[in-house]
């Protein structure tokens, strides 16, 4: 046959040369792969139509038999030697047929400016691991076209089956540039599954270092989608994938913690080992959560880690450079392995405990050289990116009031993420004019904005208007509500109560976990009949676990459970019950 459809592929008959691509496509034979290559160089148009489609349908039906056949492959665990043999042709069979299906490929993208097929580009792109020198052909010419043919197939939605040419196009800036915005405004969960089933593919350095790219991700926005939604063998890859992503320190420490919720050990185990990794001030204040975790090993896995940790910062020792400096100024500096250098703190300000930034931050202004006007010159640049961070830094380093005038100005940001941020500095300068600012927030049009404003002014403490927090309490939006409702429990307001007690029974999952937090917040003892209630009934597992944890917490501490309610926070008991 394969000699027959050779002569009839360069017949003078365009019919007999259309008949026989049909063929090629009904047989779907990788080994055939290269006559629907010659075919794509056709005079007739529709002939190279139909062979560009050819290639891109063998290829989609060689990766589902691959997929299909290696699993089962995998499946068979017999030692028999016949079996085993029959297993080995099988392979090599497989890797035949896919070492043909490449080549046809890599022939057809060579000529791609002779043809411009997109469905050769896409079926390349399917292949990319074997294809990426093809793909990323140096020939600037060439390689533009190219990269203009895999932009406009990834213009659509982000599909699951293009994850590893997006791995292996994270290493050419020019793709970079366009996917990393699109990755991170994706939603999607199959594709998500899939990114992380195939992180493997980032023990290559060349690929594992561009993820530190992708420094956001909508999806993860939910912790609980990602933590509670995934296969179970994908949830146990999840905490290594979220290490090599370039995503706030923080924001991983909050991830892994939701991983530890989730019925999976493998999963648990992996998060708590994740979690030692990330040897950051917030993974050091998880760890020391988990030392007591109902699991006795990842309980034990916790506490060697705090004391490997508590064993080198002992050991620290004063660097010549630093003589002559205050202790704790010294000590910020060696527990957060920084240089008194304003790029040192602008880049890893996240590393630095928060309890010693807030105290001994300030010294900053006064050993580090032009750290004032730096921080200015970041306060008010052009990009958000760098506002935004700014005003972290001086939140973290407790020096907000230094730049009372600039973070007055980001309080009307046109960005809200800075806005916000802002807001939360507000809470740091006090004052009548931060306070009337913070007020005017609370009727922002962006929630996130609302909320931040809400937390700043319960910071503030004194002076607190109920009445303009009060309308809050009704929030569609679970952040606003649950800071209106934690803000007015403290202001000790009668109809803060009930609004909680509505929280932990709205129909809504995000509301009734922002009462969670509520209560794990301000331990509020007096509710944990409740919320082991809600453990034991919650028809969304995640809540239900969530609340078996919080309830564990409360149980767990006697001194709050042995106080009285205004110590531990907590409200009147005929309150909490009306």
């Amino acid at each position: 046959m394969f000699s027959s459809l050779r002569a009839c592929v360069c017949s003078s008959n365009a019919q007999t040369r259309q008949n026989t691509l049909a063929i090629v496509r009904r047989s779907s034979n990788p080994r055939l792969a290269y006559l629907a290559t010659h075919a794509i160089h056709d005079g007739s148009q529709k002939i190279r139509a139909e062979a560009a489609e050819a290639i891109l349908e063998m290829t989609q039906k060689h990766i589902a038999a691959r997929a299909e056949t290696i699993e089962s492959l995998r499946d068979t665990l017999c030692h028999n030697p016949d079996i085993l043999l029959v297993v080995t042709e099988a392979l090599r069979v497989l890797a035949e047929e896919h070492k043909y299906l490449v080549t046809a490929l890599r022939e057809a993208l060579e000529h791609y400016e002779s043809h411009h097929r997109p469905e050769v580009v896409e079926a390349a792109m399917l292949l990319a691991s074997d294809l990426e020198s093809s793909l990323f052909d140096q020939a600037t010419l060439k390689r533009g076209k190219l990269t203009h043919a895999m932009f406009d197939i990834l213009s659509g939605d982000c599909e699951p089956r293009f994850v590893p040419f997006l791995y292996i196009a994270m290493c050419h800036p020019e793709m970079r540039r366009r996917l990393v915005p699109k990755i991170s405004a994706c939603r999607d969960r199959a594709f998500f599954a899939e990114f992380i089933r195939s992180h493997w593919m980032t023990r290559d350095p060349s690929i594992r270092k561009n993820l530190v790219y992708i420094r956001s991700i909508d999806w993860l926005d939910d912790g609980f989608e990602a933590a509670f939604n995934l296969p179970p063998d994908v949830a146990t890859m999840m905490p290594g994938w979220l290490l090599s992503l370039g995503l706030p320190a923080g924001q991983k420490v909050a991830l892994l913690l939701n991983c530890l919720i989730v019925d999976n050990p493998a999963a648990n185990r992996a998060a708590v080992w994740a979690l030692v990794e990330l040897d950051t001030p917030a993974s050091t204040v998880a760890l020391e959560s988990i030392a007591g975790h109902e699991n006795p090993s990842l309980g034990r896995i916790a506490q060697m880690e705090l004391q490997r940790r508590s064993r080198l910062g002992r050991q620290v020792q004063k660097r010549p450079e630093t003589r002559g400096r205050p202790d704790e100024w010294v000590a910020l500096l060696e527990r957060s392995n920084l240089k008194e250098d304003f790029e040192e703190f602008w880049q890893n300000f996240e590393h630095i405990q928060p309890a010693l930034a807030r105290s001994t931050g300030h010294y900053a202004l006064k050993y580090i050289s032009g750290f004032s006007n730096q921080l200015q010159s970041k306060l008010l640049s052009q990009n958000a990116a760098d506002r935004f961070r700014a005003i972290r830094l001086a939140l973290t380093l407790n020096i907000a009031r230094q730049f009372e005038r600039d973070i007055f100005a980001s309080a009307n940001d046109r960005t809200p993420e800075i806005r916000a941020e802002a807001m939360s500095a507000l809470g740091q300068l006090g004052g009548e004019t931060s306070r009337r600012i913070l007020e005017r927030g609370l009727g922002d049009a962006i929630d996130s904005v609302q909320a931040a404003a809400i937390n700043a002014l319960d910071a503030m403490g004194s002076k607190r208007r109920d009445e303009l927090v009060l309308p809050k309490i009704d929030s569609d939006n679970a952040d606003v509500r649950a800071a209106a409702v934690r803000c007015l429990l403290k202001m000790r307001v009668p109809a803060s109560a009930a609004a909680l007690i509505q929280m932990m029974s709205d129909p809504r999952s995000d509301h009734r976990c922002a009462a969670l937090w509520i209560v794990d917040q301000l331990r509020l003892a007096t509710i944990a009949p409740r919320v082991l209630k809600i453990a034991q009934n919650d028809p969304d597992p995640r809540i239900a676990r969530i609340a078996m944890h919080v309830a564990g917490r409360l149980q767990r501490d006697p001194a709050q459970l042995n106080s009285k309610p205004e110590e531990a926070g907590a409200l009147p008991r005929q309150e909490v019950t009306a």
